[in-house]
């Protein structure tokens, strides 16, 4: 029998718990993906930490329990843990040398490593027919969910009969599922996700009319524009050129993604410089004053953080390994320390002034006010802040696993970049609600083109019985 075939007919018998690894890997999903609005229906802030403890259990139980005999999952799955070991081995040593607290290494790996985690708990268990679609199903139901909240939100919310938290505009607190804080950037995650998803579908279920496809692509880029979430608009389109720049050995898609990139550049440009529509003043804001250029305000407040964060090293090391997990302005230490204090900091957690320097520039200049665009508080920046250089390099070393094993076309690509992108911009590339979905969508697209190849290679002949034949024929 074909070792194909043999792993399905192992697969029906321990369905069971294949069945429940997949639905475990839901439900780690889950805890990710709706603790901000439990939040806000009253439940305990503690419930958005429930994700950390839950996922690793998960990644665990995945990667332990799995009897897959396929050499390529096993391998990947391998890989990615070489990598996770190596941050956690980067973060204790940036600790060790600041003397960061226990809860700042805890949450600062979880952080970093919980998304390729989650990669690996999928990647690890088969899931193939009808399995993945159950669990495609699935997420696309969590994400339609988030999409028509934030459309309930955007029409409820000015008429007062959709509760509005305390701070921020109307506009930042149509965040769907990722609300429950005025001012929280719940609103960009929200859109981000429903942008991703909306190719997802299109990408995915290619057998329905383009009417059908599109459809979710169009809900999530209204209600990009209906939250104000233009960064959205620009991360993606970084996204894309970069995907373009990776197109060079294919001149035609590369003349093609450029082409459509410019068109869209120079028709939004054309339209910011001559246009008065309502809905273009938000993005003239970062054309119409004189802040531009490497010694303008623009780029004095944006990337304080490079002037800052060294004048606080004590030796060569902290060029290495930082300043340690947490206290510079990655997501833990620029906000979660900030927002969560009375919880954290009783249980131990360490902080640094290098973080209050960095938020003095956000609250002495007008620029961030207007557009998070200018905040010197993003990924990029807390990563090499917090684990240095060396920090950074293991986790480029984990990107890099993925985009070579996991990404097997265009949309991965994209998203990969994309998401990058955004770290340039907040901290968004480390908040768990865009991370996991972002791993997900990875590891399916990986499941599905993974089925197809074993199916082709067990409905292919077998060459040694082809071999054989001719000997007998001759």
């Amino acid at each position: 029998m074909n070792s194909y075939y043999q792993m399905l007919a192992e697969g029906k018998r321990k369905s069971s718990g294949q069945v429940r690894n997949s639905t475990l890997i839901l439900l780690g999903f889950a805890t990710a993906f709706f603790p901000r609005l439990l939040v806000s229906m009253g439940a305990p802030s503690v419930i958005n930490f429930a994700h950390f403890g839950i996922v690793p259990i998960v990644f665990l139980i995945a990667i332990l329990t799995t009897k897959t005999r396929d050499r390529k999952r096993t391998r990947l799955v391998w890989q990615m843990l070489t990598g996770i070991f190596i941050l956690l081995i980067c973060m204790l040593i940036s600790a060790l040398i600041n003397g960061s607290g226990v809860v700042n290494i805890a949450l600062q790996f979880m952080f970093q490593s919980e998304p390729f985690m989650f990669v690996a708990a999928i990647v690890a268990v088969p899931m193939g027919g009808e399995k993945l679609k159950k669990f495609q199903y699935w997420l696309l139901g969590f994400a339609s969910f988030n999409w028509l909240l934030a459309i309930a939100q955007s029409i409820l919310l000015p008429l007062g009969i959709y509760p509005k938290p305390e701070g921020g505009t109307l506009e930042d607190n149509i965040g769907g599922v990722f609300g429950g804080g005025g001012g929280s950037a719940a609103n960009y995650i929200a859109c981000t996700v429903s942008i991703y998803f909306g190719l997802y579908f299109f990408n995915q279920f290619k057998e329905l009319s383009i009417w059908l496809r599109v459809l979710p692509l169009i809900g999530g880029v209204y209600q990009t524009q209906v939250s104000d979430s233009k960064q959205v608009f620009l991360a993606l389109a970084v996204g894309w050129g970069l995907l373009a720049v990776t197109k060079v050995k294919r001149p035609v898609r590369l003349i093609m993604y450029t082409t459509v990139g410019l068109i869209a550049i120079l028709t939004f440009r054309w339209a910011l410089l001559n246009s008065d529509a309502a809905f273009l003043s938000p993005y003239q804001n970062w054309i119409n004053r004189p802040i531009w250029g490497w010694d303008g305000l623009a780029a004095e407040t944006k990337f304080a953080g490079f002037q800052i964060i060294p004048s606080y090293y004590k030796s060569p090391l902290n060029w290495l390994f930082g300043l340690g997990p947490g206290h510079t302005v990655s997501r833990l230490g620029g906000w979660v320390f900030r927002d969560y204090a009375d919880l954290l900091l009783p249980l131990g957690a360490t902080v640094h002034p290098a973080t209050a320097a960095v938020w003095e520039v956000v609250d002495t200049s007008y620029l961030p006010n207007e557009s998070t665009v200018y905040f010197p508080l993003f990924t990029w920046m807390g990563l090499w802040g917090d684990l240095g250089v060396v920090g950074i390099g293991a986790y480029l070393y984990l990107g890099f696993i993925i985009w070579q094993k996991v990404c097997i076309d265009d949309f991965c690509r994209f998203l990969l970049l994309s998401t990058a992108s955004f770290g340039w911009i907040l901290t968004q590339m480390e908040e768990p609600g865009h991370m996991l979905t972002v791993a997900c969508l990875l590891a399916l697209q990986w499941q599905a083109a993974r089925e197809k190849q074993l199916i082709q290679r067990a409905q292919a002949p077998d060459k040694s019985l082809l071999v054989s034949s001719k000997l007998i024929r001759t």
